[in-house]
């Protein structure tokens, strides 16, 4: 398994904080439309990780 890189780790950090945001926001009873800006940032941050992997492998 290849290294990831540090743009790949830093998604990986901002999705992780995302989630942890999320699940904050839901325990504190915070606006239901900020815990899905959270879901959609993580999503987004996971899908770069994913996609800036793929050109490594050639």
């Amino acid at each position: 398994m290849a290294k990831p890189s540090p743009l790949q780790v830093r998604n990986i950090v901002v999705a992780i904080a995302a989630v942890g945001a999320a699940i904050w926001n839901l325990s504190m009873g915070g606006p239901v439309w900020l815990t899905a800006m959270f879901g959609v940032g993580c999503v987004l941050a996971v899908a770069s990780a994913v996609l800036n992997g793929r050109g490594d492998k050639a």
